[in-house]
């Protein structure tokens, strides 16, 4: 059987014209290279190299037989660097899974320039509502949770964090007054995203830095952040939205902040796979591309962690440090009206 080993380090002694050369080269004892290249000639029965204390000669056989082990080496090289460009430009499919309003307005925008920049990558990506895992054929899944998350099963890549707000349309309040308190809330139609079991409710914070569960029996219940918001715009009722989804609309006084004072806890976009040991490069490639340009409404430093301010000594959730209206960036909206019905 052939030593291929054997067969680098005799094209390597001849490369640098004696064994001392080469193994100052390849930094290995001299007298593994003799031992090494003395096996090779054995196993081909020839003589290789003419060996004296003062001379060194490659002979005839000995050099026609390197110009096959030179190529050899080539070849094996090439074979390397196949395998890493392969790891350096990805390629394959790549299967997501992510709610429906992610895919349109946060993962969706920036799947078409990943794959603009790596076009031999095609993505599947699933947003059908329902509870899956990594294990139901997914390469990677894309959530928004509260923070913390816990899943000591899984790996999770921070994307970035987002907040929500309690929003209207000021038509919805030219027949209803503006409520200023959470029991006014209670009497206003509410709209709520579907929940699979047990009683709607709005994890709130309140001017204390208390957690609230605030209670509410909404008049339109969909499973669509979409309709929601389009529910919203028309005046059909109180809606909590990601503030991505609603930003602009607050800004053009189409929506407006009910209840600034009530903050919702931040919630972080993450991505989620089984293990970084074994990851494909080109699940990795997405991973790391959704990473870099990803862009939350607040930065980990504008965040702060409250602990044992709710009804449960244990509970543990994350807000922002700023005022939601100083997130939006507009003023608050009650000093606005008084300012507007002082004039």
């Amino acid at each position: 059987m052939f030593e291929f080993y054997d067969m680098y380090l005799f094209s390597k002694v001849v490369e640098h014209n004696g064994i001392t050369g080469a193994a100052r080269a390849l930094g290995v004892a001299p007298s593994r290279i003799s031992r090494r290249t003395r096996a090779l000639e054995t196993s081909l029965n020839a003589q290789l190299i003419q060996r004296s204390t003062r001379h060194f000669k490659v002979t005839d056989l000995g050099k026609k037989f390197n110009e096959h082990c030179v190529k050899m080496i080539a070849e094996a090289q090439s074979a390397y660097d196949k395998v890493e460009e392969a790891q350096a430009k990805p390629s394959g499919l790549v299967r997501i899974y992510c709610q429906t309003m992610l895919a349109q307005f946060v993962i969706g925008p920036l799947i078409p320039l990943f794959m603009i920049e790596n076009p031999g990558v095609r993505i599947s990506i699933e947003t059908i509502e329902k509870s899956v895992t990594i294990s139901d054929n997914f390469d990677l899944i894309i959530r928004i949770c509260f923070i913390p998350c816990d899943d000591s099963s899984m790996v999770i890549r921070p994307l970035g964090i987002f907040q929500s707000a309690l929003v209207a349309s000021p038509r919805l309040f030219e027949n209803v007054g503006r409520p200023n308190s959470l029991e006014e809330l209670k009497q206003l139609p509410t709209i709520d995203y579907c929940v699979t079991e047990g009683q709607h409710s709005w994890p709130l914070i309140g001017p204390n830095n208390e957690e609230i569960k605030f209670h509410h029996d909404p008049a339109l219940i969909v499973d669509d952040y979409v309709v929601m918001r389009q529910a919203a715009l028309l005046g059909t009722g109180i809606a909590p939205l990601p503030l991505a989804l609603c930003l602009e609309d607050i800004r053009l006084g189409t929506l407006e902040v009910v209840l600034p004072q009530f903050s919702a806890p931040v919630a972080e976009l993450q991505a989620v796979f089984p293990s970084r040991r074994g990851l494909l490069p080109t699940v990795r490639s997405v991973i790391d591309f959704l990473g870099a340009h990803c862009v939350g409404d607040l930065e980990h430093n504008q965040i702060v962690q409250h602990s044992g301010h709710g009804r449960h000594g244990a509970t543990r959730f994350w807000a922002s440090r700023q005022p939601i209206n100083d997130i939006v960036g507009l003023p608050d909206a009650r000093s606005q009206r008084s300012q507007t019905s002082g004039h």
